[in-house]
């Protein structure tokens, strides 16, 4: 199949073989330890695994796995119901997916066609092949700024709280747009001005005005929404957890922003 994807697919294979091999696992959806739905399910977990989650647990959680704060473990699922309810039947890249409970939410809830999670952590890659992998659905070692996907190769592009972490953020999305086919569709999220000083892993706060800036460069934001945890974080303003249209009035009292975005037609 002489097809860009066609070669996308071929050149993930072999990404994933070598993976696979490094890391002794069995790709099976039966054996990744998991006994429900990713939003419900408790991970039989080795103790060191464990150890692993609980030391990496301000940029590596797993959200399935319930010694986490359950409005914290709430708070990152509820950005990937949100898009999980858009990607049906689409090829999907989840840019930064960490552990990859978001992966497995959007193949098997969102039923996309199938999904590429990308991440920049070894160890990452290694826990999510083994307890979040199931059929069309792949994990691959790569930093986000340097995709190891051809061009317009994924009709949908997820990253939540990826790019206040990068040095250059309109590099990722440039990156964002080379990947996607003409028209497709970005679903990224950002804290709302987290002060550095408390973010250790952030290079950089955003505001509506500062967020929407760098993704007009290449994309139409025609979707923008509040999202709030509902904890006591004095982040949090307050709100009750949810979803909301972002506006005027309200954008202050967002935790974070969340943008659905189209990619732009240059002629």
């Amino acid at each position: 199949m002489n097809t860009p994807w066609g070669a996308l697919k071929r050149r993930l294979g072999h990404l994933a073989i070598r993976v696979v091999r490094q890391y002794g696992r069995l790709n099976s959806a039966g054996r990744t330890g998991l006994r429900h739905s990713p939003s419900s399910a408790r991970l039989h977990l080795a103790e060191e695994t464990t150890q692993w989650l609980e030391q990496n647990r301000l940029e590596r959680m797993d959200a399935t796995v319930d010694i986490f704060d359950a409005k914290r473990r709430e708070f990152h699922l509820d950005r990937y119901r949100f898009a999980v309810q858009r990607v049906k039947g689409r090829r999907v890249l989840d840019c930064a997916c960490g552990t990859g409970y978001g992966v497995r939410l959007l193949r098997e809830q969102g039923l996309a066609a199938r999904v590429i999670g990308v991440d920049i952590a070894a160890a990452s890659i290694k826990y999510a092949w083994k307890h979040h992998g199931v059929s069309s659905a792949m994990y691959v070692c790569a930093s986000g700024d340097r995709l190891p996907l051809a061009d317009a190769s994924v009709d949908l592009v997820t990253s939540f709280e990826t790019i206040e972490h990068v040095s250059d953020d309109g590099f990722l999305v440039n990156e964002f747009y080379r990947v996607l086919r003409p028209d497709g569709q970005l679903i990224v999220s950002t804290p709302n001005q987290w002060p550095l000083a408390n973010t250790p892993y952030h290079v950089r706060e955003y505001d509506r005005e500062s967020f929407v800036r760098v993704l007009d460069s290449k994309f139409h934001c025609f979707e923008l929404y509040n999202q709030n945890s509902g904890s006591d974080t004095p982040l949090n303003h307050g709100q009750t957890r949810g979803i909301v249209a972002t506006t005027l009035e309200n954008e202050h009292l967002a935790e974070c922003f969340i943008a659905v975005c189209h990619a732009k037609t240059f002629f």
